[in-house]
């Protein structure tokens, strides 16, 4: 499909949202385009769902929260769409990441304990820290990169175009989860997510402190 005008400037980040939510989404904003259906309301929806999926995980329904969570994912991106597409967009409208990151955040609570419920085993809980401390983490040195650059970390050089569609985050973590939850070994996730993580972390602390340090030497802060 032809890239869209409501498409934000730097395009999806991730393999699975640029290759499979973006065509798909970019079709159902051409709908909801000719309806009443609000940016707001997407996001509401999107925000049930998502907590609906914590409630499966933490009831221990794996799968069906698992495959719950890949349609939130792509409902994820509507929301933004749809408010470029209606000349919608506002300020208020960006606090919908930090909702994204709390959901994120329980789901990979949820999970942690009902395996650390249902086998007594501590691991899950601690990687599940470990996890989120590292996603916490690169989030942070992603935004200070945006915030101190004016531009995305993603766009920025070569490197990052290519890092992006593999770098930790929620729809690759999603994979993680489903992948381990078919293989009758869901606990494993807390294994592999982490190890993502973790990746992601080094990178993402790696060229942000390397493009700032370049940005410094170039206005003078600093001699080269």
């Amino acid at each position: 499909m032809k890239r869209v005008s409501f498409e934000k400037d730097k395009g999806a980040s991730d393999l699975l949202a640029h290759y499979v939510h973006r065509p798909i989404e970019n079709r159902v904003v051409l709908y909801l385009m000719k309806t009443r259906v609000t940016p707001n309301q997407v996001t509401v929806l999107t925000n049930i769902l998502a907590y609906i999926v914590t409630a499966l995980y933490l009831l221990g329904y794996l799968l069906p929260g698992s495959l719950l969570s890949f349609v939130v994912g792509l409902m994820d991106g509507i929301d933004g769409k749809l408010a470029r597409a209606k000349n919608m967009t506002s300020r208020l409208g960006k606090m919908e990441h930090a909702f994204d990151l709390l959901f994120e955040f329980s789901w990979l609570i949820a999970l942690a304990v009902y395996l650390h419920n249902s086998s007594g085993d501590a691991l899950p809980l601690i990687l599940c820290l470990l996890s989120i401390t590292l996603i916490a983490f690169y989030r942070y040195c992603y935004d200070t990169f945006g915030r101190v650059m004016g531009t995305s970390l993603d766009i920025y050089g070569d490197f990052e175009k290519v890092f992006r569609r593999i770098a930790g985050r929620r729809n690759l973590y999603n994979i993680h989860i489903l992948a381990w939850i078919l293989l009758g070994t869901p606990s494993y996730a807390f294994i592999t997510i982490t190890a993502h993580a973790g990746i992601t972390a080094i990178i993402y602390a790696w060229r942000t402190a390397k493009h700032l340090h370049e940005a410094d030497k170039l206005s003078g802060f600093i001699k080269s």
